[in-house]
């Protein structure tokens, strides 16, 4: 279903809705939207798009609730924007409503990502359940808990070098797949001296790491659970990551390795995300239609190396990225944890 209709002025009200803690909760929690303030309202035209409009309003959502009963209450439904980003309607349950208002929000400010004025038409296509048969997943991130390792580890060596990063700049560094060492040592260094102090640094966080993932890093709760009613189910599994055997050992340790059909890490592949070398070798492994795959994974170089290989990117909130970052990288959708993905599967 698309509903479509022209963007216009709304009252200013929604904002104080969309603010609310328990209504930006919910919207992280069950749509994975970090909202921007406010809602863009969309008034619908044709016959047609009424119709289907009243048809959505009549079904049951995603329910968004107030805890004391006294707050409005509201349904939302995903929808993918102009095919552009990924958002919901917002259908506040209250009384005259008006039939032809459409309140969209998204992480990121839609009149300005779109760049957007009263009049324009905005298309808004309903996400039904994701239709696949092979899941391939990332790692750190996404299926074991080592972003904040991670950053004690560059922490830790950069300190003992007289350096420092900040965990912001750590967190950049891993949504865009370069080395955070480039960002601590300065660039005034002499090319020879530069690549020297930086190798130096990579020795010792090897040297580091095993301590500190054992103190500081684990698989997320939940992800045997999660593993092993996605296989029951029926579909086949995989990971493509950048990581070695230290992470997957952190998974292993859950009693999932048996099953994944094909693992990929960054000593497999000649390029790293987001080039698409490794989705697409695992995806030869498993003799897989990238068209009947989705990808799962925490930054923005998984979701453009999902998009490059033709997988389908979803985007889970437990890493490196954040709810607008990886709206804008191009995630079909974005959920709060691994624990949220067979809820967007069409179950077959």
């Amino acid at each position: 279903m698309e509903l479509s209709g022209r963007v216009v002025t709304g009252t200013g009200q929604a904002a104080g809705f969309t603010e609310l803690i328990h209504a930006k909760q919910q919207f992280l929690e069950k749509l994975g939207i970090d909202a921007w303030p406010g809602t863009l309202n969309i008034k619908l035209e044709d016959e047609r798009t009424l119709a289907d409009w009243q048809s959505l309003r009549n079904g049951s959502g995603i329910d968004i609730s107030s805890p004391d009963g006294n707050n409005c209450h509201a349904r939302s439904y995903p929808v993918h924007i102009n095919n552009l980003i990924t958002g919901a309607i917002i259908f506040p349950e209250i009384n005259g409503y008006p039939a032809d208002q459409v309140e969209v929000i998204a992480s990121v400010s839609l009149r300005q990502h779109l760049s957007l004025n009263d009049g324009d038409r905005l298309y808004l296509g309903i996400i039904d359940p994701v239709k696949a048969n092979t899941i391939l997943f990332d790692l750190d991130g996404t299926l074991v808990d080592t972003v904040g390792a991670f950053y004690l580890l560059a922490k830790l060596t950069s300190k003992e070098f007289g350096l420092e990063i900040s965990k912001s700049k750590m967190y950049e560094t891993l949504n865009h797949g370069v080395s955070y060492w480039e960002h601590v040592v300065p660039a005034a260094m002499k090319d020879k001296d530069r690549q020297a102090m930086i190798d130096k640094l990579n020795r010792r966080a090897m040297q580091l790491w095993p301590e500190i993932s054992k103190d500081y890093a684990r698989a997320f709760p939940g992800v045997s659970e999660s593993l092993s009613g996605l296989k029951t189910a029926g579909y086949t599994l995989g990971i493509v990551t950048g990581s070695g055997e230290r992470s997957l050992d952190l998974l292993y340790q859950q009693g999932v390795a048996g099953l994944f059909d094909a693992v990929v890490t960054g000593f497999d592949v000649e390029k790293r995300k987001p080039d698409p070398e490794g989705l697409l070798k695992c995806l030869g492994q498993l003799d897989a239609d990238p068209a009947d795959t989705v990808y799962v994974g925490d930054s923005v170089i998984d979701m453009q190396a999902s998009i490059t290989a033709g997988v389908l990117p979803i985007g889970v909130l437990t890493g490196a990225g954040t709810s607008p970052s990886l709206c804008k990288a191009g995630a079909y959708r974005v959920v709060s944890s691994h624990e949220q993905v067979m809820d967007l599967l069409a179950i077959s």
